[in-house]
């Protein structure tokens, strides 16, 4: 299913970061299609925002594939969000326990829909990013030790903390929530990344996975 299909059955919050900038792509050109086209647009993004430099039309034209038009769309997305959430604030965010994780992933406990989010910390655990990984239940096997891997090495986090919700409305972890914890916590062991909390999130309350 296209992103645009998706966005309009499903509503906006089920479409990853990824998804949200093929939207704005919309198509690509020959030899080359949308969805290469939105992962170079996202590595430009994400690099000048993490070091809360301005964006400007001439950063992204030089991307094969995205002209002036396209280039104010995602210029003019990102001044929006940042006079209206902050991007460039001066604050640093640290999150170093459940609860902090918590406060900045409770928005997760309003979703019908099962999703799986990751957050990259730094050293420092300072924030890097937020980003969604899976949709679906996690019964289901839609998240692997290598989405989690990948996301957080590209975003050299030292430590990352992930979090899923239960539309049912209970966050107790179940035996799946647990067994898969662990998986993802041996695999980021291997490449020297802590796994710093792994949270239930349902609509009035949170539990964490790791004991």
């Amino acid at each position: 299913m296209l992103p645009r299909e998706k966005l309009l059955k499903r509503g906006i919050s089920v479409l990853s970061d990824i998804e949200l900038v093929e939207i704005l792509v919309g198509s690509g050109f020959r030899g080359r299609d949308f969805k290469q086209i939105s992962r170079s647009v996202m590595r430009v993004v994400k690099k000048f925002v993490r070091n809360k430099q301005s964006l400007d039309i001439k950063d992204l034209v030089k991307i094969s594939g995205i002209g002036e038009v396209v280039s104010m769309r995602i210029v003019a997305g990102i001044e929006l969000g940042r006079r209206m959430y902050g991007l460039f604030d001066e604050d640093i965010l640290k999150i170093t326990d459940s609860e902090g994780a918590y406060s900045l992933l409770k928005d997760m406990g309003s979703l019908q829909r099962e999703r799986v989010d990751i957050v990259c910390l730094n050293s420092r655990f300072e924030y890097i990013c937020r980003e969604s990984i899976a949709l679906g239940s996690l019964n289901c096997a839609n998240l692997s030790p290598r989405e989690v891997i990948y996301t957080a090495v590209i975003n050299n986090s030292a430590f990352v903390i992930l979090a899923h919700n239960h539309p049912s409305g209970d966050s107790t972890p179940s035996v799946e929530d647990v067994t898969l914890t662990k998986r993802i916590q041996e695999s980021l062991d291997l490449v020297g990344i802590q796994l710093l909390d792994h949270i239930v999130i349902a609509k009035k309350s949170f539990n964490s996975v790791i004991l």
